[in-house]
């Protein structure tokens, strides 16, 4: 995770995308791969909670003394654009949960190193299931939760490192503003990172209409920017 400072050693970094991979400037890697990364490691895991626990496990098997999340995530608070980075306090999943707190040195860390180059938030972040699409849908779960973004992954990822004793942070870019509508046809190939994923986002796009075709250029543009982001943040957090 970058800090800083240069404490860093034995740090296992978890990116759902190669394109979040990109940020940190390591490509070329598959599902499951991992790759040393500065004093620590980072390992590809796939969409979704389940994905993102066995990159955890493999990390673990690294020996790494701390985990991390570094990615992109959609807004719930308005006030959140595509590009604005969310370093989070602390991790939910569930009504009845209150979650996973983050390393508060590390957070403090980042939000010095990065603030006045990037618009940077706290607060909470949500881990949901599946992905949400509406722009009811994120309201609601504003209202009941408090987060201020929404991603799939931290919250397997803090789980296995608070069952294992080990510190935890997430690094989010805004990719989704919160007023955006996602059409049926793009939210159906969301969310799988299986073999052919791909394909059937492209198909989705390509046969869904002028509806599709808008959303996927807004999507493209802003995940373009929250990619810049993340970039940004690891040379400023270096």
């Amino acid at each position: 995770m970058p800090t800083p400072d240069s404490s860093t050693e034995g740090t296992g970094l978890m990116v759902a995308l190669p394109a979040e991979a990109a940020s940190l400037g390591v490509r070329g890697l598959r599902i499951g791969d991992c790759a040393r990364w500065r004093h620590g490691w980072v390992v590809l895991s796939g969409i979704g909670a389940e994905n993102a626990a066995r990159a955890a496990e493999l990390l673990l098997a690294r020996g790494v003394e701390r985990l991390a999340n570094w990615g992109v995530a959609g807004a719930l608070d308005e006030r959140l654009s595509p590009g604005h980075v969310v370093i989070p306090e602390r991790i939910r999943h569930a009504g009845d949960d209150r979650g996973f707190a983050t390393d508060a040195d590390a957070v403090e860390r980042l939000v010095a190193a990065l603030a006045g180059r990037l618009p940077v938030h706290r607060g909470t972040l949500w881990s949901a299931r599946h992905p949400v699409a509406s722009a009811a849908d994120k309201r609601a779960l504003a209202e009941c939760s408090g987060a201020v973004a929404v991603d799939m992954e931290a919250a397997s990822i803090a789980a296995i490192a608070a069952r294992a004793g080990l510190p935890f942070i997430a690094v989010k870019a805004i990719c989704d503003p919160a007023d955006r509508e996602l059409p049926a046809s793009i939210l159906s190939a969301m969310g799988d990172s299986e073999a052919g994923a791909s394909l059937r986002m492209l198909s989705a796009i390509a046969f869904g209409g002028p509806a599709s075709w808008r959303a996927a250029r807004s999507l493209a543009r802003d995940f373009a920017q929250a990619r810049r982001a993340l970039a940004s943040a690891a040379a400023f957090a270096a």
